[in-house]
């Protein structure tokens, strides 16, 4: 059964399967494999429900009402993609935030005006044969951003955390993106 059911506004039906659990493996500096079980969250394809959003946007997922938004749809397409290509790609974990929140980004996609974010968190996985799991929390453009945050490479994130080691993160930084 699908994580997430396909939604229909006017006609027009927006397919949901790519944002179906994957798994992928991140090599460690050893050359080792780690193997990654990716979720999702319906916050990367919805936004916070407003009083001016029509009813056929709503999109209601395990008892949480949102409203589904067309570019965010649109962008979450590229969302597999890019987290199976981070590698060994900086990523940050959030200084804004009390949990283990992480965030990257790809600077202004094509037709879009500002930098696309994705905001996750890893844990070391307890099932068998994998070794890290991380949930997309959401996904969207933010224009004019600015966050602080720790860098780490994406590769040392998952190593370290399917290991329970602490993560080497850097010193927090200003993050800036027009």
């Amino acid at each position: 059964m699908p994580v997430f059911r396909r939604k229909t506004i006017r006609g027009v039906t927006y397919e949901m399967d790519h944002l179906e659990p994957l798994r992928f493996e991140v090599p460690n500096s050893e050359g080792i494999l780690r193997s990654v079980l990716v979720s999702f969250s319906c916050h990367c394809f919805t936004a916070g429900l407003k009083a001016h959003h029509a009813p056929d946007l709503i999109y209601a997922h395990r008892g949480e009402k949102r409203a589904f938004e067309i570019d965010r749809h649109t962008l979450s397409l590229q969302l597999p993609g890019m987290i199976t290509a981070l590698g060994t790609r900086t990523v940050y974990k959030s200084t804004n935030h009390k949990s283990d929140n992480f965030f990257f980004w790809r600077q202004n996609p094509p037709g879009f005006v500002g930098p696309y974010l994705v905001f996750f968190n890893v844990v070391a996985a307890k099932q068998a044969g994998v070794q890290a799991l991380m949930n997309v929390e959401s996904a969207y453009i933010k224009p004019n951003m600015a966050d602080r945050g720790s860098p780490v490479t994406f590769a040392t994130l998952i190593d370290k955390t399917a290991r329970n080691q602490r993560v080497p993160f850097g010193l927090p930084v200003t993050v800036k993106r027009k």
